[in-house]
């Protein structure tokens, strides 16, 4: 019988407590001998772990979901007849993200296509401006044309009468 208990399988191996190591990141994971040998723990996969919890404590801490880790640190405690296995996260894994794959996919589909409207928009203001430019100078011309024409035909002053 177990002295600390079986809480945790982790790739299959019976695992007593996790806790937090000293550094950010860092784990400690005791296994007891009778339930692990030292070629079961060095056997796990660590870089990609199947935890599964095997109480329904919730005072339980366990690894983080989706990270592998890199062992540290094996030790063995001759007194307590276990193992203390230190590890470091390494890499999270996002697990099956292929909804979120067509989710970008989409979004960027729809991005391409508003850039599309916006130069497309872009173009059409530009010549607008163009056209614009050119009416101001018809008008400016035409007003300078109506000036001159109405300075040639005789002079019509404004604010004078004629007496007759």
């Amino acid at each position: 019988m177990g002295f600390f208990g079986k809480y945790w399988k982790i790739d299959g191996v019976t695992a007593s407590f996790i806790t937090r190591g000293t550094e950010n990141g860092q784990y400690r994971i005791l296994f007891e001998r009778e339930n692990a040998s030292l070629e079961q723990i060095e056997g796990i996969n660590w870089a990609r772990p199947v935890i599964e919890k095997l109480t329904d404590r919730d005072c339980e801490q366990g690894l983080p979901d989706g990270y592998g880790f890199e062992v540290v640190d094996i030790t063995y405690a001759n007194n307590t007849r276990s193992y203390t296995v230190t590890v470091q996260t390494a890499q999270q894994y996002l697990g099956d993200v292929t909804e979120y794959q067509a989710q970008v996919a989409e979004l960027t589909g729809r991005n391409e296509e508003q850039q599309d409207a916006i130069a497309a928009q872009e173009r059409e203001i530009a010549t607008l401006r163009d056209q614009l430019a050119e009416a101001d100078e018809l008008a400016i011309a035409l007003y300078e044309g109506q000036a001159a024409a109405g300075n040639t035909s005789g002079e019509n002053n404004v604010g004078e009468e004629t007496v007759e």
